[in-house]
């Protein structure tokens, strides 16, 4: 059976989109998880962060289905399609959109996700058409900055998937997750308090501290979950969120 996936997602950059992808999914293939981390940011974020030089037929690959794609091994567990980084992602998901519709990506990803336990889908800010077909590939986990601003942008999301519903497409937000922080900080505070008035139930109890470990490990390529990173809370909040998602997904959610 094909791993159903996580559709990492938050119109709003700098909300730790790529470092929740990226930790969960360093984090199943180190407890024996076979784990596709595919990355649909058009900056590539999570591909540049990986090591990886960005890949530039692998969205046309995946779209235009023709045979199964070679992911990027870099490990026994865990494989990466990487993102071109140069515009091209975009206008392939937007022909995919024009002559396949919304779920021409979750057609090509459930080709793609055989062999997997886990797929995780890194999108990039915006709510264009690669996003927007990502949306309909499976559950969103929605990574918030605890400020004002980054929960202002939650209404957004939501329309997001409103739309897709009303074109027939099956869309959901599995959970939210508070990242980035600040508990001696009003506004930081403030801003969790919003979120779990706003989200509710979906709001994951695990919260991701604002910690220089998370930024270190991204620019150096190096795993959170290293020895070096032991002392910071992050690691630990990372697995923390990892268990309810898991638990969500394996229980359902509407």
């Amino acid at each position: 059976m094909a791993a159903r996936p996580i559709i990492v997602a938050m119109p709003k950059g700098g909300s730790g989109k790529t470092a929740t992808a990226i930790a969960f999914a360093r984090a199943l293939a180190s407890a024996g998880r076979r784990v596709l981390l595919v990355d649909l940011d058009p900056q590539a974020s999570a591909t540049a962060a990986l090591g990886v030089p960005p890949g530039a037929s692998a969205a046309v690959q995946l779209l235009e289905r023709v045979g199964r794609l070679e992911a990027v091994r870099l490990s026994d567990r865990l494989h990466l399609v990487p993102s071109p980084g140069d515009g091209s992602l975009d206008a392939a998901f937007e022909k995919a959109r024009r002559l396949r519709g919304l779920t021409a990506f979750r057609e090509a990803l459930r080709r793609m996700a055989d062999g997997y336990d886990h797929v995780i889908c890194d999108c990039g800010p915006s709510l264009g058409s690669t996003t927007l077909m990502a949306l309909a590939a499976g559950p969103v986990l929605a990574p918030v900055e605890t400020t004002r601003l980054t929960v202002a942008a939650l209404p957004r999301l939501a329309a997001a998937i409103a739309a897709l519903r009303r074109a027939g497409v099956a869309a959901s937000v599995l959970a939210y997750l508070p990242t980035r922080h600040a508990s001696r900080q009003t506004e930081s505070r403030e801003a969790l308090e919003a979120l779990r008035a706003v989200g509710r139930t979906r709001v994951l109890a695990a919260v991701i501290p604002q910690s220089t470990a998370v930024a270190r490990s991204l620019a150096e390529g190096i795993s959170l979950f290293d020895a070096r990173y032991r002392s910071s809370r992050a690691p630990h909040a990372y697995l923390a969120a990892l268990g309810e998602v898991v638990s969500r997904l394996e229980v359902g959610h509407e």
